[in-house]
């Protein structure tokens, strides 16, 4: 039973449990993953499963929001180990953490393309808010370590650049398939421009924006 055990065991099998969802999230689309898929993949049964997460879309938003948790965490700290970090540095970091988001995070983005019209129709709202709240604690944090660094920037101009740069990775990636179908080609013919490069062409659409923000910021 779940009550019998501690509250660091219950986090540790709520752990294991979103950690099999994401494994099973890698190979699937998220309509494909059931359940049940979950509770054999994680080793525990489906009652249990669903002691700690009511619906799949409940399991996949902690996920979500648990993730983004800890890359901010990684980001924070990889932040306060430079000895020196300016406007220049902080819109160079922007742009790097783009690409790198694209290419070692791109589960989480994936699932953040589902969070408003998939995720948020089936999700437990006390859970989300629950693990959300923690998510922008986590996010103030962040923005406050570089507002310490660049006191020209205010917390909120911050934390608002993240979603930006959220936002343009989300929108690129639902536009990077539109000659497929559930990752199949729809014609034989090679679309060539109808095509989205995701992360060059993310990188440069926010590059873009930056400079236009920040025109004093010269990037090489």
């Amino acid at each position: 039973m779940v009550n019998s055990l501690t509250q660091q065991q219950k986090q540790d099998r709520a752990q294991r449990i979103g950690d099999a969802a994401f494994a099973l999230f890698r190979t699937q689309s998220f309509g494909k993953i059931t359940m049940a898929a979950v509770a054999k993949q994680a080793g525990v049964s489906k009652g249990t499963l669903f002691n700690y997460f009511e619906s799949k879309e409940s399991l996949f938003m902690t996920i979500l929001l648990d993730g983004y948790h800890q890359y901010f965490d990684q980001l924070i700290a990889q932040i306060n180990q430079r000895p020196t970090f300016d406007l220049a540095d902080f819109v160079t970091l922007l742009l790097t953490e783009t690409g790198n988001l694209i290419d070692h995070h791109s589960l989480l983005v994936r699932l953040n393309a589902l969070r408003g019209p998939i995720l948020e129709r089936g999700a437990n709202m006390s859970q989300t808010i629950t693990h959300r709240q923690s998510f922008y604690a986590t996010s103030e944090r962040l923005a406050t370590a570089i507002h310490q660094r660049i006191p020209s920037l205010s917390v909120a101009e911050i934390s608002q650049l993240f979603i930006v740069q959220t936002a343009m990775i989300s929108g690129m990636m639902n536009l990077s398939g539109l000659d497929e179908f559930n990752h199949q080609r729809l014609f034989d013919h090679d679309f060539e421009h109808f095509k989205i490069h995701l992360k060059p062409d993310t990188v440069a659409t926010f590059r873009y924006y930056l400079q236009g923000k920040y025109p004093a910021v010269h990037l090489e």
